[in-house]
């Protein structure tokens, strides 16, 4: 049965203190249900997580298409992020169309909420929401080799949009042509490796020719306030403890971004603090 709304996002053991701090940091700004698909969570943490509520731990859906992908995608150079695994960064449109809700929000679980979530869940009501790539935009676009191997017609520029793909919303029903388009390059990748190849930073190349493909360029946000990478903010320097006294304190050094994101960065609770795991009060 479908909510309303609500936040999903994947999370394997490793990155389960960032699902915990992602959780509290989204009751702390618009309090809404978070749909977590588990990726390899251990039992104490799936217990620790049920301890909470509005945080739903998920199967990965039954699609055998994901069972072809953690199959192809499983090979390939390693990533730089240790103990990641490939196969996961390709599922997301699957995660986004079989999720609880009718408006989704994706989010990555290495992000954190610091303010305004509800005006996304605002824009979701009138139109698709996607937000800048603002760690390297030089390296996102899709290589031009896959606009020969999957045409787009009509007018578009295959350097953009830049886009990261850590943080998007979506009205499912209206959008599914939209959600549709998100799949294809991914399917065709799983068969392919020159399609594979050609995508850009797997799941976002694919978001960024769904994007050119529906027409959908004017509905990437105009700034990185939804989505700043935190390489650009204090918080990059100022290693703050991983603690119950965190978000108050991240909030006040990064007072014009909504929402940070350690994309590529070491995740906060891996840097050696004085509490570097804890658990996060409901």
């Amino acid at each position: 049965m479908l909510s309303d709304a609500g936040i999903v996002t994947a999370c394997d053991a490793n990155y389960f203190p960032g699902l915990l701090m992602l959780y509290r940091s989204v009751q702390e700004s618009y309090p809404c249900p978070i749909a977590c698909y588990d990726l390899g969570l251990t039992p104490a943490q799936l217990a620790e997580a049920g301890r909470h509520s509005d945080l739903r731990i998920l199967p990965l859906p039954d699609d055998p298409v994901i069972d072809r992908i953690k199959i192809a995608m499983a090979g390939g150079p390693p990533l730089a992020k240790q103990n990641k695994r490939a196969w996961p960064l390709w599922i997301c449109p699957w995660l986004i169309k079989y999720a609880p809700f009718r408006d989704v929000i994706w989010m990555d679980c290495d992000l954190v909420v610091f303010r305004k979530l509800k005006e996304i869940f605002d824009a979701i009501s009138q139109a698709p929401f996607f937000t800048p790539e603002n760690k390297a935009p030089e390296l996102t676009p899709n290589h031009p080799r896959l606009y020969e191997l999957m045409p787009i017609s009509g007018e578009f520029n295959p350097a953009l949009p830049v886009v990261n793909a850590g943080v998007s919303g979506w009205r499912k029903d209206r959008d599914a042509m939209a959600l549709r388009a998100y799949t294809l390059p991914v399917e065709r990748a799983i068969d392919d490796p020159d399609v594979r190849n050609a995508i850009s930073w797997h799941d976002q190349g694919a978001l960024i020719w769904a994007i050119q493909s529906c027409g959908l360029e004017h509905c990437v946000m105009p700034t990185n306030e939804w989505n700043l990478c935190v390489n650009h903010t204090r918080l990059a320097r100022n290693s703050l403890p991983w603690n119950e006294n965190f978000l108050e304190r991240a909030r006040a050094e990064v007072p014009n971004a909504n929402i940070v994101h350690w994309n590529g960065a070491a995740p906060p609770w891996t840097m050696p603090t004085d509490s570097a795991h804890v658990t996060l009060p409901e």
